[in-house]
């Protein structure tokens, strides 16, 4: 997950779900490059008996040994597992599988829109009845998109909208909240709900300026006129001990507290009521601009037909795909399984669940104790074993996608939240996702090993001592002996 707090750092050692230090924002554009077809010798009695008394060696003595560790070839058949058929709590490896699907089944190239939409054409720079911003489930949809949207109209020669504004976010369904997740991360912005129509991550970011010792800091809210409400205040001192509650289902903060003196900070809440609170925005700009909005804000369904008046498109897929992998984005998770729900005709969790075990189950990768609660492994009850994360990886990447699955991972020891691995034999040879959460230490990816091709892995680690030490050298050393094999 992505935090965006100045106080990230600080915050990431009790945050689950994501990588144990702060990520760069946003991962440059590059064009994904062809995997080379994989031409390795089999891996012959000799080899397996070494490699798996080497791997024996590296978890020994930590709680790596009673884990799950799943390790295939690039036909997905078995080199080395512990436990590997047992159900495991994945964290943000479970990220995997909704890349995954999502790739196979919309393709790299595709793009999500986002539009508004009216009956007629305007006449006479007046719409005529109500206008319609209708979401597709973009989850890089921003405000300041909403911004240009209020832009384009006016140099369309839009002055007046004679109806409502109309948020339509009926490509989603069931709750903005997963009741799966735990209360106490909901007040985070990874912990934001999510909608088919909805921005900036499902959140608004509070921007505090502090004053003198002792003088109230102003705190003004970002983007402003989205019907946010605060109440209380921060007292400027000389640290931070700042707290920021939000009203049960509605956009009211209460902030109490103390802001240090100095520089300015900004922190990211989640809001409820997320394509309300989106059409709420779009109606401020639209404002701003001067263009007259007959009636208020109010949820709807766009009829069929009418006449678009604006149209954003997002980055393609592959480029979303690869920044929720690398920056572990709960919300682009999220998103996504339920965007694969759509495709089948409902867009819920339970819907995109059922779109990834189908995947699963045409490449024969084996499902038993799976159990798909989210999308982005934020909640505690997600199961998955070890070897279905391997074979799903080795499936992927001999697939159509396979190119772009392989290069929108991470690389180990190198970049996004798997950046602070130490790896020697396995330097640049390593791209995987990793996962935490509160007794949670997992890692699931590829590496292209000397001798033998590429192998996909699956390590997950449940319990106590998961972020142990020891666990983290283990899985390091297995890396290492995978690399140079």
């Amino acid at each position: 997950m992505r935090l965006r707090s100045v106080f990230a750092a600080a915050l990431l050692s009790v945050l689950p779900a994501c990588a144990p230090h702060p990520v760069p924002a946003r991962v440059p554009a590059f064009k994904l490059a062809p995997v080379p077809a994989v031409h390795a010798p089999r891996w012959s009695a000799a080899d397996l008996r070494s490699l798996q008394t080497a791997l024996r060696g590296a978890f020994a003595q930590t709680s790596a040994v009673t884990s799950g560790v799943a390790i295939v070839d690039a036909d997905a058949r078995p080199l080395y597992g512990v436990h590997d058929r047992t159900p495991l709590t994945p964290a943000s490896t479970f990220k995997l599988l909704a890349g995954i699907a999502v790739l196979d089944t919309l393709g790299p190239r595709f793009r999500f829109a986002t539009d508004l939409r009216a009956p007629e054409v305007p006449v006479a720079g007046t719409v005529n009845g109500d206008l319609y911003l209708v979401g597709s489930g973009d989850p890089t949809l921003t405000a300041a998109d909403l911004r240009a949207a209020a832009g384009a109209l006016r140099r369309a020669g839009v002055a007046r909208i004679d109806g409502a504004l109309i948020a339509d976010a009926s490509a989603f369904a069931g709750p903005e909240v997963n009741p799966a997740w735990d209360p106490d991360d909901l007040q985070y912005d990874y912990g934001a709900g999510q909608s088919a129509l909805d921005i900036d991550g499902g959140t608004v970011e509070f921007h505090l300026v502090p004053g003198a010792v002792g003088t109230s800091a102003r705190i003004e809210t970002r983007p402003p006129g989205g019907g946010v409400v605060v109440r209380g205040g921060a007292i400027t001192g000389y640290t931070t001990d700042l707290a920021i509650q939000r009203d049960a289902d509605r956009n009211v903060f209460t902030f109490s507290g103390r802001i240090a003196s100095g520089a300015e900070q900004s922190f990211f809440r989640p809001v409820a009521e997320l394509p309300l609170y989106a059409g709420s925005v779009l109606a401020s700009r639209l404002g701003e601009r001067g263009i007259a909005l007959g009636g208020g804000v109010r949820l709807g369904v766009a009829p069929l037909g009418g006449v678009t008046l604006w149209l954003h498109r997002s980055a393609p897929l592959e480029r979303i795909v690869r920044d929720m992998w690398v920056h572990s984005d709960n919300q682009y998770a999220e998103h996504l399984l339920r965007v694969l729900g759509a495709e089948r005709g409902t867009g819920t969790v339970a819907s995109g669940a059922r779109a990834e075990r189908a995947l699963l189950t045409r490449d024969g990768v084996p499902q038993a104790g799976l159990r798909v609660v989210d999308g982005s492994g934020l909640a505690p009850s997600d199961r998955v074993a070890p070897l279905t994360l391997a074979m799903l990886l080795a499936h992927a990447a001999s697939g159509p996608a396979g190119s772009t699955v392989v290069r929108s991972l991470p690389r180990v020891g190198i970049e996004g939240t798997v950046r602070y691995r130490v790896l020697t034999d396995g330097a640049g040879r390593v791209r995987a996702k990793s996962g935490h959460i509160t007794g949670v230490n997992a890692l699931a990816g590829y590496v292209q090993t000397r001798r033998h091709g590429r192998v996909a892995f699956a390590f997950i680690i449940n319990g106590s001592g998961a972020d142990d030490g020891p666990v983290d050298d283990g899985i390091d050393r297995a890396l290492d002996i995978l690399a140079r094999s």
